[in-house]
């Protein structure tokens, strides 16, 4: 019975995967405040290694993660693969924008056709906007992502960025296998992985403090003596 419930699961979110892969939408899921327990993920694809290769990946093709950091922060981030049915080679790019919501496609003035995909660079900076029919509106929605790094698995399971340093602001994610991409990885088969994200605010030097009691000193100093001088 628990195997049946379990391959019941499995086609219900592969038929979930191929209806959105229809769409092929960018849709995020926000780990800013997720923490290092982790979040269970479902793949469909190995898009993120395609998404290297000159032909690039499509947006049904990898998984799509954000977060904000609201000051300068250490950030560790984590894709370890399931040790079931899990995503081969795990991977992942980081970079700092946002695409708005529901975006798939790479140029505003000539809109892509119903079915067809906007294209993923999962090794450098690239653009993407809605394709609403309204030209003016999908010029607004135009964004970058600005290529930061990527993390793949070293032969653990385990694609992983420790104590990476950022600044403020949005990121995405873009996530999948860093394994040799076919027609039968693209929705046919269901990959597992667990994505962590910890974060860490940058402490002021301790120097910081010292010039700033310094500075006071300094400060009240000048003050007591224009008062011995005050008329």
């Amino acid at each position: 019975m628990k195997q049946l419930f379990k391959w019941g699961l499995l086609l219900a979110i592969l038929t979930l995967s191929v209806s959105q892969q229809t769409l092929a939408h960018v849709n995020y899921t926000d780990i800013t405040t997720l923490g290092p327990a982790g979040l269970e993920s479902s793949f469909v694809s190995y898009g993120w290694q395609q998404g290297t290769t000159p032909a690039l990946a499509t947006t049904d093709d990898v998984n799509w993660y954000s977060f904000t950091l609201t000051k300068e922060s250490t950030v560790s981030l984590s894709l370890v693969k399931d040790l079931i049915e899990g995503l081969a080679a795990p991977a992942f790019s980081l970079y700092s924008g946002l695409f708005v919501e529901d975006s798939y496609d790479v140029n505003p003035v000539i809109p892509l056709l119903p079915g067809q995909t906007g294209l993923v660079n999962t090794a450098a900076t690239f653009s993407m906007t809605t394709t609403s029919g309204n030209l003016a509106l999908d010029q607004k929605n135009l964004r970058t992502l600005n290529f930061i790094t990527s993390a793949t698995d070293g032969g653990t399971g385990t694609a992983q960025l420790v104590n990476f340093l950022l600044g403020p602001g949005d990121y995405s994610i873009i996530a999948g296998g860093n394994s040799p991409y076919t027609a039968a990885d693209d929705g046919l088969s269901i990959y597992g992985a667990k994505i962590s994200f910890a974060t860490s605010p940058v402490p002021l030097p301790a120097g910081v403090w010292l010039f700033g009691s310094g500075l006071m000193g300094l400060l009240l100093s000048a003050k007591r003596k224009a008062g011995q001088f005050a008329v």
